[in-house]
């Protein structure tokens, strides 16, 4: 059973949410407090999986509560709920907070949210990682500019306007937006000259996935990566979510898949900032042994942390909200037995992307020693599909390298 400990300071509200709650006693272990400080008295005495806290309180506010619970308990998923009024406090302090909710909350839609992260934390950590994550100093929240976007995206007045507006408030963002849309991978004919316009064209999903991705990358631009290039990482990061939609887009899945396609290609190795951040000089001896035996820093983040970075990666899509196709495309881009062998999904479009990214673009300097395995390609009966799927990728390739040169 998930243990789940909801806190207000009105009395109110927790019966009402025992109340409506009554019927997941079978599936939720709950606690209610009624302040900051008895939740973290509660929280010292036993193991939770899950708070879910009101903003606006005396004494111990939400985000106070949730900076503590982030430091003394880092693998606890952390969500609000909390008023309208509190929304514009809450996007201005978002750090602490995995998932918000807007009172009043349907209760299925709070039963929702609270499953699914509790599911995705099922699926994806077992005790390694819990001790991992638990050890870890920084785990990324959602950036604010993507929070206002999917705010936007949710109200029923979203448009492409409004989203433009929101991007064209960031002055870098809206430059390297529109640097991005205007390079030879998106395959635009003609020059882009506005967020409105680049919104437009590849629509507000794949907007938001680039701006989370660049904001992503710039929560650790500060910071000294000794095991890592954040540079190198981000072009290999935006050539395999390319290559992903590509391969999608070549095999005629739908709309909806194309883009989660794209969007875990972008994010597939975020676990690799994680690791790299807040355990620094055993990931860098990790990437280091791997260039020297010319292996996988699979094996040697196995053997260091017994997990590795795609599930890591995975985890924190989980706790962010995100859909189960791309949770599942980046926590097992490198694991081969959990692609089914009758259909192209986002999983094996950004295993495959990633695969052939290597080969065209990094030539070991990630630390891979990549290899096609031809025997699982054929089991899964894609041994034909492969060549054509490197040879759509490398022709947007060269021309994309003819175009910079």
């Amino acid at each position: 059973m998930k243990k789940i400990l909801f806190v207000d300071d009105e009395p109110n509200i927790l019966q009402a949410l025992k109340r409506s709650l009554r019927n997941m006693r079978v599936e939720w272990d709950m606690d209610f407090a009624i302040s900051g400080d008895k939740a973290l008295e509660i929280l010292a005495q036993e193991r939770f999986d899950v708070i879910v806290t009101d903003m606006r309180m005396p004494g111990m506010n939400g985000l106070e509560l949730l900076n503590a619970v982030r430091n003394k308990y880092p693998y606890i998923i952390r969500f609000v709920l909390s008023g309208h009024a509190d929304k514009d406090f809450i996007l201005r302090s978002v750090g602490p907070i995995h998932q918000y909710l807007t009172k009043p909350c349907d209760t299925d839609e709070l039963k929702t949210m609270i499953n699914k992260a509790c599911s995705t934390n099922g699926l994806l950590i077992d005790s390694k990682l819990q001790e991992l994550i638990s050890q870890m100093e920084t785990l990324p929240s959602l950036p604010l500019l993507y929070t206002k976007l999917m705010a936007e995206l949710e109200s029923p007045e979203a448009s492409i306007k409004s989203v433009a507006k929101i991007i064209s408030q960031d002055i870098g963002m809206s430059a390297k937006i529109l640097q991005l849309v205007n390079s030879t991978f998106f395959g635009i004919r003609h020059h882009v000259a506005s967020p409105e316009q680049a919104v437009s064209l590849l629509g507000m999903d794949i907007v938001s996935a680039l701006v989370l991705s660049i904001n992503v990358f710039e929560q650790f631009d500060s910071m000294t990566l000794e095991a890592l290039s954040l540079s190198e990482l981000w072009n290999h990061s935006r050539n395999v979510g390319m290559f992903a939609k590509k391969i999608a887009e070549y095999e005629k899945i739908d709309n909806k898949s194309k883009d989660y396609a794209f969007i875990a290609g972008l994010l597939h190795d975020i676990g690799k900032l994680i690791l790299a951040v807040n355990i620094p000089e055993t990931y860098k001896s990790v990437i280091e042994d791997a260039r020297k035996m010319q292996k996988s820093v699979i094996e040697g983040e196995l053997k260091n942390f017994g997990v590795t970075h795609e599930k890591i990666g995975g985890y924190l899509m989980g706790l962010w909200g995100f859909p189960q196709p791309v949770i599942e495309a980046i926590a097992s881009h490198h694991s081969s037995d959990d692609i089914p062998s009758d259909t192209i999904n986002p999983l094996t479009a950004v295993k495959y992307a990633n695969i052939i990214e290597h080969k065209l673009f990094q030539d070991g300097k990630m630390s891979y020693h990549v290899k096609i395995d031809v025997s699982h390609l054929k089991e899964h009966g894609l041994d034909t599909k492969f060549p054509i799927w490197e040879s759509v990728c490398q022709q947007i390739a060269d021309e994309a390298s003819k175009n910079e040169s």
